[in-house]
């Protein structure tokens, strides 16, 4: 594998910020595909970590990507769309776009805002290449639909079938940490399959019922785009914490992670009362060496790279049909194809996954790393022995009617 880092100064754009666009390539022909985050913290080591791993997710989801991420470091949060013009535009001037990168939404990006990227890429490369710049667009299959939602639901109901857990979606105590793009639609999902959402948090803060929400006030409040802070009043049977952490050490029987990762600290480790964590948030641990820890207090941590690929899942079926010019057909239509994919690609790395949770001691995050080097050395033989026989075939053939060439 190599890696590639770019970095960009917005100054020119009158913009207080760096771009920063990490590639880690694995001898794919496709482009490099990976979404944008912006925040004022933003660092390359936190995108060139996010870059690994969505290497590792492509190769499990039989993606034919590369692994990538970009990072926008951005002081004015109002400028968001700017700076993915102006990120859109640089890089299409040094011919990473449209075909060495896909990019799409991640952490403060959605729709609106790769539409601002595209139309960057466009004002240098023309609007129909810039289309293949980026997935997750509001003509596309936005993200906001909820696919990375959707995988993550549905990796817990394959594990805890996979695993023989004493444990039903319907009635399960669940918390949800974030209550963005995943974390929302993990709940509407989650309370739509008969689960009891016993705990929330955001950035604003916390807050838990052991006797669960109402579905229809949680629903009601995300509808809304409410802050937990704004409307604490609402839900006056709750327990409120300002921390948003202190959500995560509760009781409960499933926590769903969506925020902005790693909010699993060694206390945090320490004081874990739940039975199954989903990673809906890439890199949930501080370190990965607490995971052993989890492990052997018999919590079963479904892995980002298996539990939160709906998102690029979603995305290459996006990137096909622009493909194949199908981009314009209706979104419901899109809609169920991204579902049939997501859960067929999830399904068998859960099903593989928990094969070898029975028979090893290893972590689930350490079966998947198995599993993600397996494939990658088949993959690679593969693509070696194509390329072999093609240069058989050729030379057979150019010996064959070298008569008509002399």
């Amino acid at each position: 594998m190599s890696e590639t880092v770019i970095k960009i100064n917005l100054d020119k754009y009158r913009l207080d910020g760096e771009a920063i666009l990490v590639i880690d390539t694995v001898d794919k022909t496709a482009p490099a595909k990976g979404g944008i985050r912006v925040h004022p913290g933003v660092t390359e080591e936190e995108i060139a970590a996010l870059a690994s791993e969505m290497t590792k997710k492509c190769i499990l989801a039989d993606l034919p990507f590369g692994g990538a991420k970009g990072g926008i470091r951005l002081r004015d949060m109002s400028k968001v769309e700017e700076a993915m013009y102006a990120f859109g535009r640089e890089l299409s001037k040094i011919e990473v776009l449209p075909y060495k990168w896909c990019a799409a939404p991640d952490v403060n990006t959605g729709a609106r805002n790769i539409d601002a990227f595209i139309a960057g890429c466009a004002s240098v490369k023309g609007w129909r290449k810039a289309r293949l710049a980026a997935t997750g667009k509001s003509t596309g299959i936005p993200h906001e639909l909820g696919s990375t939602a959707h995988g993550v639901v549905y990796s817990i109901e394959e594990t805890i079938k996979g695993l023989d857990l004493d444990l039903s979606l319907s009635g399960a105590r669940v918390m949800v940490e974030g209550l963005g793009e995943v974390g929302g639609n993990a709940v509407k999902i989650l309370a739509g399959k008969g689960a009891k959402i016993v705990g929330v948090s955001d950035v604003s803060g916390a807050m838990y019922c052991p006797d669960g929400f109402d579905p229809g006030e949680l629903c009601g409040m995300l509808e809304a785009k409410l802050r937990i802070e704004e409307c604490l009043c609402q839900f006056h049977k709750a327990w409120c914490y300002p921390n948003p952490a202190a959500l995560l050490t509760l009781d409960a029987d499933i926590l769903v992670l969506a925020g902005p990762g790693r909010s699993l600290t060694a206390d945090v480790c320490r004081r874990l009362k739940v039975r199954l964590i989903a990673e809906g948030a890439n890199i949930a641990y501080a370190d990965n060496c607490l995971r052993q820890a989890v492990h052997k207090m018999g919590i079963v941590s479904i892995p980002g790279i298996i539990a939160n690929s709906g998102g690029v899942i979603s995305s290459y079926e996006e990137w096909l049909l622009e493909q194949e010019d199908l981009i314009s057909m209706p979104l419901e239509s899109k809609w169920e194809r991204v579902k049939a994919s997501v859960e067929r690609r999830i399904l068998r790395n859960i099903t593989e996954m928990c094969a070898l949770l029975k028979t090893t001691d290893k972590t689930p995050l350490e079966c998947a790393w198995e599993m993600s080097d397996r494939r990658l050395e088949r993959a690679r033989t593969e693509s070696r022995n194509l390329r072999n026989l093609t240069k058989q075939i050729n030379r057979e053939l150019e010996e064959k009617f070298a008569v008509y060439t002399r």
